[in-house]
């Protein structure tokens, strides 16, 4: 079946609905439409639209169909929406019927030549198989590979090893599919908080003889049995019976770490010592900030937390449930919740500064600055002031409520202001606006009396783990 001929038998007035909606132009016909679907293959504009619009999953299926011969030049994959949603949208996809669909071998084509000349796939294998001539002489091939798309380097591990991967990371992902752990996998191998915490875990001489490779921007490692926690670990790749490669952007990425801050971590404690100086742990004072009477409460927190888990612990002592976004805030250094928000501001405001909380640890800002904020960006906009009032040895290092004082700072009541006069309304039984207040107060965790005991028993459950915790393991 030629182009036409797919383009006459498979559209249908559904088809010339979609179109006319989707599109700018409107089609009087089904063969308007049909002529249109035609030229766009060999428009460049429109492929070089496409390409930027697919999913990876689409981007998979166009590749794995480029090399199968059909004796008809038609294709049958599900009819997912969902699932291929720009090859529906753009009317490359067509509905065959019973939960089918049908594309064009001749589609497919011209949409993997556009997604190969821009870089959305390999213009080369990313693999060389082992019964592929390859020697050493031969290495210089490998570039292609580690010089690749990221996605389609780390795209040779299988779902499982990529889950497997993940586990090791410490991390997890909202989704399950395959293209889920990919874009997850990626994105962690090219932060460089990321990348100082895997530094951590390889021995020291291959720590050592991956610090020269960046230097020297070599990016081919022997698959030797040295590598195996490397590769588990994500740093590289292996793309031949004898070779693993660190993709550049890793590389890249490699470059922005202070290797000799990594070495100091590296170096044990030794045992039965404090982190710094005779004290093991820190009493903070919380303030909330601008409100009508003082809200405040003294926690002890262990020496050697970081942020994200001193985020856990006021959000705790708060009895805050909401899951909006949050920062750190310390003389200039803006410290990030999660991952997400700080790549979304970096990206708005092109500014590469920032901290993530997971890997920042809260003694090297507590050694420098005594002015640190917490902002709890929920729509009450609190803000929490963080003193240190001393520094102290405890026997368990779980944080733990010492003291407090003053109400329950409610959630979505409008802030500081809106907390007076919430409280107002609640310490009068009278007051007409008390019933409704009450119950709404009530759905944000709002107690009359503050539950020290049961949030310290929280704390000791979400705490009580012999590894850190981080936004990818909470």
């Amino acid at each position: 079946m030629d182009l036409k001929d797919f383009f006459d038998h498979f559209l249908e007035e559904n088809e010339l609905v979609r179109a006319n909606l989707m599109n700018e132009e409107t089609f009087d016909s089904i063969e308007a439409l049909a002529e249109n679907k035609m030229k766009s293959i060999s428009d460049g504009k429109t492929l070089a639209e496409v390409s930027g619009n697919v999913s990876m999953g689409e981007a998979a299926l166009l590749r794995s169909l480029v090399d199968e011969e059909t004796p008809d030049n038609l294709h049958h994959v599900p009819y997912d929406v969902s699932k291929y949603q720009a090859l529906t949208d753009y009317q490359y996809i067509l509905e065959a019927g019973d939960g089918e669909g049908v594309i064009h071998h001749d589609i497919v084509e011209a949409i993997d030549a556009a997604l190969k000349s821009t870089g959305v796939l390999p213009a080369a294998d990313m693999f060389i198989h082992r019964d592929e001539a390859f020697n050493p002489r031969d290495i210089g091939r490998l570039e292609q590979i580690y010089k690749g798309p990221i996605y389609w380097l780390y795209n040779n591990l299988t779902w499982r090893e990529l889950k497997a991967l993940l586990r090791r990371l410490g991390s997890e992902t909202e989704g399950n599919q395959k293209d889920d752990y990919l874009r997850h996998i990626t994105a962690l191998v090219t932060s460089p908080q990321f990348l100082e915490e895997i530094l951590l875990h390889i021995g020291d001489e291959e720590f050592e003889i991956i610090r020269e490779n960046v230097d020297k921007d070599y990016n081919v490692y022997e698959a030797k049995s040295r590598w195996e926690e490397a590769k588990n670990l994500g740093l590289i790749v292996k793309v031949h019976a004898n070779f693993l490669v660190m993709h550049q952007k890793v590389l890249e990425t490699l470059k922005s770490v202070n290797f000799d801050a990594v070495a100091q971590r590296r170096k044990p404690q030794s045992a039965g010592t404090s982190i710094r100086g005779d004290y093991n742990a820190y009493a903070l004072k919380l303030e909330v900030m601008d409100t009508h009477e003082p809200v405040w409460r003294e926690v002890q927190v262990p020496a050697g937390m970081n942020f994200f888990e001193l985020h856990l612990v006021i959000r705790a002592v708060m009895d805050w449930r909401s899951s909006s976004p949050s920062r750190f805030t310390a003389d200039g250094y803006t410290i990030y919740e999660s991952i997400l928000l700080m790549k979304e501001e970096q990206e708005e405001d092109g500014n590469e500064a920032g901290l993530l909380a997971s890997f920042t640890q809260i003694d090297a800002l507590f050694d420098q600055t005594a002015d640190i904020h917490y902002h709890y960006e929920s729509v009450d906009g609190y803000t929490v002031k963080i003193s240190i009032t001393d520094r102290i040895n405890i026997d368990h290092a779980i944080p733990a409520i010492r003291s407090y004082g003053g109400p329950i700072p409610i959630e979505n009541v409008g802030g500081p202001e809106g907390l007076e006069k919430a409280l107002a309304i609640l310490n009068d039984s009278q007051h007409p606006d008390y019933a409704r207040t009450y119950e709404k107060a009530r759905t944000m965790n709002y107690r009359e009396r503050y539950p020290m005991t049961a949030i310290n028993n929280r704390l000791e459950k979400r705490f009580g783990k012999a590894h850190p915790v981080t936004e990818f393991n909470v």
